[in-house]
């Protein structure tokens, strides 16, 4: 029984963490990476402008 609790308790709190990590999103002072205008730069617009600023 307390193996089948301490896995999901470890299954939970990976998935809590994995579900923040892909809706992180970053407030930057020069807004040139948000893409859509909407005055937050998310985790996608942040790649594509990094990616954009190498030249890749």
């Amino acid at each position: 029984m307390k193996r089948y609790l301490l896995s999901g308790l470890t299954i939970v709190l990976s998935t809590l963490a994995m579900v923040s990590a892909a809706n992180a999103q970053t407030h930057l002072k020069d807004l040139a990476a948000d893409i859509n205008g909407d005055g937050v730069v998310t985790l996608i617009e942040l790649i594509s402008y990094n990616r954009d600023q190498r030249g890749n």
